[in-house]
């Protein structure tokens, strides 16, 4: 059963804000994943650290 009275310009007119406002915030979160990735990529502690193994010891597997 279809609604009775459809009117599909003015159902685009009421639902324009809402979908603009989900994908801003969808674009927002996009750059901070980004921003993320970015951040650990360049982070100094990216890097091995850790000074040569004394006699005796084993690194771990």
């Amino acid at each position: 059963m279809s609604a009775p009275d459809t009117n599909i310009e003015r159902q685009k007119k009421r639902h324009r804000a809402p979908l603009i406002g989900i994908w801003g915030s969808l674009a927002v979160v996009a750059v901070l994943f980004i921003g993320w990735l970015l951040f650990y990529a360049v982070s100094p502690d990216s890097e091995e650290t850790g000074g040569p193994l004394m006699q005796g010891e084993q690194t771990m597997p």
